[in-house]
């Protein structure tokens, strides 16, 4: 089982998308055109689905919440 964390898109241009998580910052490529400040859950280097930032901020406490309880 894989788990995606949500990242928020930074940047696109000729299908790679520049996202970060947690100040962490990487280049995927992507299918599907993105705009800045659009979430995505990626998998091996590419983004496998948008999701709406409400769904994004819901499962962001929830990691938060997860790393408090680790």
């Amino acid at each position: 089982m894989c788990i995606s964390k949500p990242q928020r898109v930074l940047s696109f241009k000729d299908g790679k998308a520049l996202v970060e998580f947690g100040g962490e910052k990487k280049r995927v490529k992507s299918p599907f055109p993105l705009n800045k400040g659009e979430f995505v859950l990626c998998q091996a280097g590419f983004v496998v689905k948008k999701i709406p930032e409400k769904v994004a901020k819901d499962m962001l406490k929830e990691w938060k919440e997860m790393n408090e309880w680790i």
